[in-house]
């Protein structure tokens, strides 16, 4: 019983960032607010190469292909890891939509971009997918990647908070 509670309970997160479990068992969700217009921070976000900015674990990015919502894009660390990125994204609903087209997991990410209860307020709300599959998933919990979904949607939740507070 005990065990229900802790795994219906939302995670611990930074202040001002919620993180929570969706329905869907591989689906971590995040919340938090962030300072300017939804239709301006959106906007901001699509800029891909504005992303070495805001989330610092990318240290370069490469964009492949752009044509309409669409874009193939490469996301460097500071560490060289790669990933590999194929965005299809929602202009009327405020919503970057990607998946990882490499690796030993199935990933994809929404981020919407809505209005705050504030006026000049946005509330950005993210949904973040992996499950692993093939012989890692035999050695890798589902506990485990759902930590490391909470510890990602976290993470970039608050660094984009914070790049948005500073403009």
């Amino acid at each position: 019983m005990l065990w229900v509670l802790v795994t219906a309970l939302p995670a611990v997160a930074a202040p001002g960032v919620r993180i929570y479990q969706s329905k869907d068992p591989a689906v971590t969700e995040g919340d938090t607010i962030v300072n300017g217009d939804p239709a301006a921070i959106f906007a901001a976000v699509l800029d891909y190469t504005r992303w070495t900015g805001i989330f610092p674990d990318v240290a370069k990015v490469v964009v492949t292909s752009q044509k309409g919502n669409e874009a193939r894009v490469t996301l460097i660390a500071p560490d060289g890891h790669r990933d590999n990125l194929h965005f299809n994204n929602q202009p009327n609903a405020r919503m970057i939509f990607f998946e990882d087209t490499g690796g030993r997991a199935d990933v994809w990410a929404e981020i919407m971009f809505v209005p705050g209860d504030k006026e000049g307020t946005t509330r950005v709300h993210t949904r973040l997918y992996a499950n692993l599959h093939g012989l890692a998933s035999l050695v890798v919990s589902d506990g485990d990647i759902r930590k490391m979904r909470e510890d990602k949607i976290e993470r970039q939740l608050v660094h984009m908070r914070d790049y948005f507070r500073r403009r």
